[in-house]
């Protein structure tokens, strides 16, 4: 018989899926038994290890800081629904199935680990596992993609090992009560974040399986921190243009024997620091531990096909992170589930899940616990006291799974804002500390830290990178180098000064200085400015006259002969470069431009013609305009030094170089004011970034009801207005009838003559004021009318003698006046259309007035 179990189970492609660690034994019983118990006597071998290990134990305790929280034990269950603490009769019928379908697994598959199928909740109560998920969408942008479904996951719970690594867990909480207390094992994880994906639109599946140690310990510390990553650049190949003439190369004239020693002692030196780095990186890592391929742990499955998902893959639930399948991070699957079914993987998993096929139609590869044909089919007749019979079988089959016992699940503003336990959340990498908190928290504006270390102790920082968030000053970023001492402050766009990123040592002036603008947002186009202690650099985009940089040399104190600013160094050189202007011949066309201020020179350089190796140059020397004697000065060939690249012509005539030296006379001056206003202007940002740092401030959106106090009191006051005038609409309906009740000289109870008479006078009054309504807009439109034939017969009697301006006036009054009539007629005729009506309506109110109703209710 049990070879006979072991051919079907074979045939069937029921196969054992545990990690490496297990194998499945074909041969009798009794040896299956026999591996079983050796099997069984190893495990309890390393625990005894494991509990012995001080080193293991601690990894296996190692738990994140944010230990004082609220502990998963204390709950409250007095107020819990009643789905939480008992079972519906589907339900009931439910975990029967699921007991029939288990004794069949643990018949066909001695061997292979329990299956996670129904275990109690925090009530104590058995639920299945399905009927755990709450696929839910949540009313946050955020959540509407499985990377901000994940990071919410992992940033909001704080990681609970479990009991035991090796099994399973005895209790498995609902989504409402692990967001609750913000804390769970790796199931609960998993299925918080399966019911948030589900109800986002992905084909999620919470996975029971098999994992490594840093995995299911949440140890990052071996792993790059993903701020850290860069990503793939794709490469495009280059075209090689085929020349049909080609240079000979020169000829190699070196010892080919010296460059094979050469060779040979790089390999030596490469392979020594390959041998190193390898000594260090097995240095750094953990020992093999014992339990490698029995920690449980359990992930989420996300199958390619909805969302657009291109390919399937796994969510970590601990880190929010997305794997391949084929990640050697994960050694095995168990089982899989979601709101809809129970799946059994039945594929052999001693390589992990590279292999593995995620085809769940297919009855080979996976056995679905609820399906339309029958599951786990092989009964044997000698073993039929182990099975159901042909009819629960059926009702197995045309099972649907009862909906979930959870309740809605609800994430409150501010805990989604807050996101982390208490505010805060650090997570330890490979040489390097990622710290987070929630917005607000910090008065800086301060939401996450990325410090970078020089080696894996943590204690010799090397760079330090911060994120903010809420800042009026729109700082997004700032990066520390604690070597250079160098701070780099990146905003985001919509600064005052336009300014894009800030690299300093010290916001002192005269200390070094980079800083970039948005180009766009500025009139001179300036896209970069650099400032050191002797110069200043500025670059430009898209400007009109072609500028692209600008540098200036400044010199010492008193060496300039001429005054300048307070406190300004002199400006001995200024030099400008220029972009090719299409619209200018190249040797017209000036490509650089330099003046030497303590010289008293200017030089000229312009762009290149087509195939020409050399441009054309002027120099010039500036002349005063009087001699020592008083008399005018005169330009001579002297003063000014051309080359005209490919012409031996002669240049252009004294006047036009005249012209042109007292424009870039004129050009200099303005220069010097354009860097004197450069240098105010960097001033001006140091004071105001200054005063920045030292009084931060933090903006709050309109839209943040509970921190905006401005509008959080303008909604107050507006519903306590709101609420007046209600108070003041019901007063109102209650007084509506005084007057009436005041003539009639009854204001107690009234009797039914009383009451008509009330009715009647009401009525008729409401009629009287209808009606002269009605006779006010007529009357009005009357008069407009008559007014717009007055001016008309005037304008045909005056209009030979009239001027234009008179004629446009009399055309925009006729407008006026016809607009004014054609307002008049619509109300009219909508007051004639709803008369009848507003009637009704005062009769119909009169009628349901407590006062009257009992004398009106049937007249």
């Amino acid at each position: 018989m049990n070879d006979q179990l072991e051919k079907e189970a074979e045939r069937k492609g029921l196969l054992p899926s545990l990690a490496a660690s297990f194998w499945f034994l074909r041969g009798g019983r009794m040896d299956a038994l026999k591996e079983k118990e050796e099997d069984e006597q190893r495990v309890e071998e390393k625990l005894k290890g494991l509990a012995v290990s001080d080193d293991l134990q601690d990894v296996e305790t190692k738990v994140p800081a944010e230990q004082d929280c609220v502990p998963k034990h204390s709950i409250d269950m007095f107020q819990l629904p009643p789905s939480y603490k008992t079972s519906s009769p589907k339900e009931k019928q439910l975990l029967h199935i699921a007991d029939d379908f288990l004794q069949q697994y643990i018949h066909l598959c001695p061997d292979r680990k329990p299956l996670f199928l129904h275990p109690v909740n925090e009530c104590g109560v058995e639920k299945f596992v399905s009927t755990t998920v709450r696929p839910t969408l949540l009313p946050y942008t955020e959540l509407y993609d499985w990377d901000g479904c994940a990071s919410f996951v992992s940033d909001y719970l704080v990681m609970e090992p479990l009991e035991c690594p090796i099994t399973l867990p005895s209790s498995l909480y609902s989504p409402t009560t692990t967001l609750k207390h913000q804390r769970g094992n790796c199931f609960d994880f998993s299925v918080l974040l399966c019911s948030m994906l589900i109800g986002a639109g992905y084909d999620a599946y919470c996975v029971q399986g098999y994992a490594t140690l840093e995995t299911c310990t949440l140890d990052e510390t071996q792993e790059l921190c993903p701020l850290l990553r860069k990503p793939l650049e794709t490469q495009v190949p280059k075209e090689e243009v085929k020349k049909k003439y080609r240079i000979k190369p020169i000829p190699d004239m070196q010892s080919k024997f010296k460059l094979q020693q050469e060779a040979k002692n790089a390999a030596a030196i490469e392979a020594a620091q390959k041998d190193k780095k390898r000594d260090e990186k097995e240095a750094g890592k953990p020992k093999l531990e014992p339990l490698h391929g029995l920690r449980v742990h359990a992930w989420v499955l996300v199958l390619s096909g909805k969302r657009e998902v291109p390919e399937t893959f796994f969510i970590n639930p601990f880190t929010g992170n997305r794997h391949n399948t084929t990640d050697k991070r994960f050694l095995g699957i168990e089982s899989i589930w979601n709101h809809r079914n129970y799946w059994v993987n039945m594929q052999d998993c001693r390589h992990g899940c590279k292999d593995l096929t995620f085809d769940l139609g297919d009855a080979i590869r996976w056995e679905v616990m609820l399906s339309e044909s029958n599951p786990l089919q092989l009964v044997p007749e000698e073993e039929e006291e182990l099975f159901d019979s042909d009819m629960e079988r059926e009702k197995r089959v045309s099972f649907d799974m009862p909906p979930s016992w959870v309740a809605p699940i609800r994430i409150p503003p501010r805990e989604f804002e807050t996101r982390y336990c208490q505010g805060k959340k650090v997570t330890l990498y490979n040489k390097a500390k990622l710290e987070k908190w929630a917005p607000y928290l910090n008065g800086n504006g301060l939401v996450q830290r990325l410090t970078i270390y020089a080696g894996p102790d943590y204690t010799d920082v090397v760079e330090v990178r911060e994120w903010f968030e809420n800042r009026e000053d729109i700082l997004v970023r700032r990066e520390v180098n604690k070597q250079t001492q160098l701070t780099t402050d990146y905003f985001s766009e919509g600064h005052s000064l336009c300014l894009k990123a800030h690299t300093y040592t010290s916001l002192e002036p005269k200390t070094g200085h980079t800083m970039e603008f948005y180009s766009e947002a500025r009139v001179d186009g300036l896209h970069k400015r650099v400032e050191t202690t002797s110069e200043m650099t500025e670059y430009f985009v898209g400007r009109d006259d072609f500028l692209y940089l600008r540098h200036v040399k400044f010199g010492k104190q008193g060496e300039e002969t001429q005054r300048t600013v307070m406190n300004s160094q002199p400006i001995m050189q200024i030099k400008e470069c220029f972009h090719r202007n299409p619209e200018k011949p190249a040797d017209e066309d000036v490509a650089e431009c330099i003046f030497l201020i303590t010289e008293e020179d200017i030089h000229l350089r312009y762009h290149l013609k087509d195939k020409y190796l050399t441009a054309s140059k002027k120099l010039f020397h500036k002349l005063p305009e009087r001699n020592s004697k008083g008399h005018k000065v005169f330009m001579t060939p002297e003063t000014c030094i051309t080359y005209q690249a490919g012409s031996f012509e002669k240049g252009k005539s004294l006047f036009h170089l005249y012209d042109l030296l007292k424009e870039l006379t004129e050009k200099e001056k303005r220069l010097k004011e354009q860097v004197r206003q450069s240098e105010a202007e960097v001033l001006t940002i140091l004071k105001i970034r200054g005063t920045e740092e030292a009084d931060i401030k933090l903006s709050v959106s309109i839209y943040n009801r509970e921190r905006n106090e401005e509008r959080r009191q303008q909604r107050e006051a507006m519903e306590s207005t709101m609420k007046d005038e209600l108070l003041g609409q019901k007063e109102q309906d209650l007084v509506y009838l005084a007057p009436f009740l005041i003539r009639s000289g009854c204001r107690d109870k009234l009797t039914k003559e009383q009451a008509l008479h009330v009715r009647d006078d009401c009525l008729t009054d409401f009629k009287h004021h209808l009606t002269y309504k009605v006779n006010l807009i007529q009357a009005r439109l009357e008069k407009a009318v008559e007014e717009l034939q007055k001016n008309h017969l005037w304008f045909q009697e005056n209009k030979n003698q009239l001027s234009t301006k008179e004629k446009d006036d009399y055309l925009s009054s006729c407008s006026e006046s016809m607009f004014h009539i054609n307002l008049l007629e619509q109300r009219l005729n909508r007051e004639k259309r709803t008369a009848p009506q507003k009637y009704l309506a005062l009769d119909d109110k009169l009628r349901m007035d407590p006062r009257l109703a009992e004398h009106l209710h049937y007249t």
